[in-house]
Formats: C-alpha cells, structure tokens, sequence
C-alpha cells in the first residue's frame, strides 16, 4: 500500500476520530429528519398550501445536521494547529489551555496528542483542570446562555479558518520509514 494512501486513510481516521460524538449527533439528526418525512409524510404536506412558509419550516428540519459537520471541521483545523505546535515546543500547557473550554477541542487536542506521543500529560493536565467524560457543553456556554447569539461564538465553533500544517508529516513518515529500513539493514550486515 502506498505511504499516500496510507497517510490520507490516517487523517480520516483522525477526522472521525476527534469528531466522534459530533458525527454521531449529525448521523442521529438524519435519522429523525428521515422518520418525520417517512412517518409524517412532510413531502405531501409542503406541496399544499402556503408553499414559502412550509418550505421554510422543512429548512429549518434540514439543516440542523450541518452543524455538527461543521463543528467537526473546525475541530479538525485547531488539530493540525496544535500537532504543529506540540512537533515544534512539546508539551506545554500553554498550547493546550486556549483549547480546553469545549470536549470537541480537548478530543482534538488528545488526538494531536496522542500521535505525537503526549496523550498522557495532556490527560493529566484535563484532570488536573477539573474535566470529566461528561463535561461536554461548553464552559462558555453554562456560564453565558447568550452567548450563542454572539458572532464569536459562531466563529470559533463553525468557521474556524483553515490551517495549513507547517510540518509536513507525510515526507517525516517516509523519511522516520526510510530511516527504520536502513537500520535494520545495517543491524543485518553486522550480525
């Protein structure tokens, strides 16, 4: 298998991975919307009467799974930006504290984590901050209701701009390849 397929099939693999609960909310949402067409005969019901309000009302059924996609994708770009971070300074709280408000932020953080081989001070400094498993609504969130309403909110949860990774992990991984071949063949040659 070639290392770009590979390497793709890892950053999916990471993707649903730190997304996981939200891709479940996503994947339960077009279950409901697909019982209430199915059940509720929503089709029939929207070609009757005032077309542009009902048209509306089914909008506003469909569109609440794009949400959680959303969420995820952003999650995705605060990932590639703090795995550039831990690869360039380690661990240090101060790269993971901005990121700790929200479980989607901290299972991105774990994930970046985890592949560059700081998953267990990254947990310990979660615990150490207070968070449990079920600390999932963010901190923002319980203490202002009204944030929702704010446009930062909406930034930062939905349209996090893209990051580029600085590394290039893909030519590190054909390289730290390359490197282990060369090793074993040079412990080969001497034995």
């Amino acid at each position: 298998m070639s290392s770009a397929i590979v390497y793709h099939r890892n950053y999916f693999i990471t993707y649903f991975k730190l997304g996981f609960l939200l891709h479940i909310i996503s994947i339960t949402e077009l279950i409901l919307i697909y019982l209430c067409f199915k059940y509720f005969h929503l089709v029939d019901w929207v070609q009757e009467g005032n077309i542009y309000l009902k048209s509306f009302a089914i909008f506003c059924l469909i569109f609440p799974p794009i949400f959680p996609q959303l969420d995820v994708r952003s999650r995705f770009q605060n990932y590639k930006q703090v795995k550039d971070h831990f690869y360039q300074y380690g661990f240090q709280k101060r790269i993971v504290n901005p990121f700790a408000h929200s479980k989607c932020q901290r299972d991105a953080v774990i994930a970046a984590a985890e592949e560059l081989g700081f998953a267990q001070e990254c947990k310990k400094h979660f615990d150490q901050l207070g968070y449990k498993w079920y600390h999932v609504i963010p901190d923002m969130l319980v203490k202002r209701p009204t944030y929702l309403l704010h446009k930062m909110f909406w930034l930062n949860t939905f349209f996090v701009k893209t990051y580029h990774s600085k590394i290039d992990y893909k030519k590190l991984q054909q390289h730290k390849k390359s490197f282990n071949l060369f090793t074993v063949k040079a412990i080969k040659t001497s034995i």
